[in-house]
């Protein structure tokens, strides 16, 4: 049998039909690629506003829909705001899964139902106490024997202690060996003044680490153990526990100047009134804080020295780059100054949107582990796109600096595509002056230079075994015994 096809072999080129026909495929097949690209463009406007919605509204929800607010106070538009963003919540609880695919219980979050419970591991009881009674407390009718009985295990801290006090008889020798004086020496009397070294650590953490002043410190230690010192002893303590320190903060010093790379900020500290700046320098074990009437590059060749060969991961502060070219400017600042620039004027969108698909998409590259070779393609990719945002020209001032502000920094926004150790923002460097800033709003200002160096020691060290998942009384104590 002869296929209708076979039979007219000229027909496709004969006919006008087919040749309209085919036309048109083509015109409906340029129509759709048109359309597809249009909606990926709409579905990435989308995604930006999504992005911009829920950082504006994460930065005046304070403003709107206060839930500290009586109902009665509320505006009617507050009201609908509450109730639009519940339904929103319930909404994405609906549609969220765990990590196991499968969709949270009743839309909330937690364990779900016939999982094992994890309870608190009940410490062994030192001592097993009865609890009988005799006469019922209503009517004062005899009880007798007990018909059941019940377990309960309780854990309590002890009752304050007052302090002890100890007289130690030193005796001093005589080493013909080595033709000196020999003074015999115990852990629990330290070298210089009148306590012992719990004092000396419990006053330091309490000044320090619960953030007290030096009045509520001795306020503390007058409560809880009956130890009456006054508030310059105090500050005489820090200082003999800053000074056994000192050798260990050189020694997180040192550490840092071999370190990879380093997160290093600033910021304003008020010392006897006047402002100086207080510096963090940090790896993935160690901290460092360096209080100082200075925001130079003096402060990083006087802390990680003149040899220093890692990275630094930074702001864009011009004394960064006047101490080294290997530096990492950090993403999260340059994506705040774009955000505010486009939150107030359109024409940055565009600016704004390209940088953050810029960061996700190697983002994403990078979560492959590529080789070195692959990241230096990337890299280049990267700084050619950022090239071109600066490009065009914005009449805006704002907007002109926003591009300055990329410009300044464009030999320094890639390094961590090639390097695995660097990271491309500088939150832990914001992260570890949090701890100091907090100190900063109780106490208002330190003295003088005397209590910048003891700032310095105890908030370094407390941070550092911290970072090293170390309990800081245990080696402060270790460190004041030893």
């Amino acid at each position: 049998m002869i296929s209708r096809a076979s039979s007219y072999p000229d027909c496709e080129s004969a006919c006008p039909k087919v040749a309209e026909h085919k036309e048109e495929i083509e015109a409906l097949k340029e129509e759709n690629t048109d359309l597809r690209q249009g909606k990926q463009e709409a579905e990435k406007k989308l995604n930006y506003q999504k992005e911009k919605y829920a950082r504006l509204w994460e930065k005046y929800r304070k403003f709107v829909g206060n839930p500290n607010k009586p109902s009665s106070k509320k505006t009617r538009a507050e009201k609908e705001e509450e109730k639009r963003r519940k339904r929103e919540r319930e909404e994405r609880r609906k549609g969220e899964e765990d990590e196991s695919g499968e969709e949270k219980e009743n839309g909330v979050p937690g364990r779900k139902t016939g999982h094992e419970p994890a309870w608190r591991e009940k410490p062994d009881p030192e001592e097993e106490i009865d609890v009988t009674q005799d006469l019922c407390e209503d009517c004062g009718n005899p009880l007798g024997d007990p018909i059941n009985d019940y377990i309960r295990v309780i854990t309590d801290v002890p009752e304050p202690e007052p302090p002890t006090t100890k007289q130690f008889n030193i005796f001093e020798y005589y080493c013909g060996s080595c033709d000196k004086k020999i003074l015999a020496t115990d852990p629990d009397c330290p070298d210089e003044g009148d306590y012992g070294p719990n004092t000396l650590v419990q006053t330091t953490l309490f000044r320090f680490k619960e953030r007290l002043p030096n009045r509520k410190t001795a306020a503390l230690l007058k409560t809880h153990y009956g130890l009456e010192i006054s508030h310059g002893t105090v500050f005489n303590i820090t200082k003999r526990v800053a000074d056994l320190l000192d050798p260990h903060y050189e020694g997180v010093k040192m550490e840092l100047r071999k370190a990879l790379a380093v997160h290093v900020d600033e910021t304003r500290y008020s010392v006897g009134g006047e402002d100086w700046w207080l510096w963090s320098f940090s790896d993935d074990e160690h901290v460092l804080y360096r209080l100082i009437n200075s925001r130079g590059s003096n402060v990083l060749e006087e802390v990680l020295g003149e040899d220093f060969g890692g990275w630094i991961i930074s702001d864009g502060l011009s004394a960064y780059s006047a101490f080294t070219e290997k530096l990492q400017r950090c993403w999260s600042h340059l994506f705040r100054e774009a955000e505010d620039v486009s939150d107030k004027f359109e024409e940055a969108v565009p600016i704004d949107e390209k940088l953050h698909e810029i960061y996700r998409h190697i983002d994403e590259f990078l979560e492959g582990d590529p080789p070195p070779p692959e990241r230096e393609k990337k890299k280049e990719w990267g700084i050619d796109a950022m090239k071109e945002l600066t490009e065009e020209e914005y009449e805006e001032e704002k907007i002109a600096d926003l591009i300055t502000y990329i410009e300044n920094g464009m030999g320094h926004w890639f390094p961590y595509v090639v390097e695995p150790d660097v990271d491309p923002t500088n939150n832990q460097a914001e992260r570890d002056l949090r701890e100091p800033i907090v100190i900063r709003k109780i106490i208002g200002t330190l003295r003088n230079e005397k209590g910048t160096r003891i700032f310095e020691r105890v908030m370094t060290m407390i941070a550092t075994w911290k970072r090293q998942g170390l309990n800081p009384k245990d080696e402060m104590l270790r460190i004041v015994r030893s």
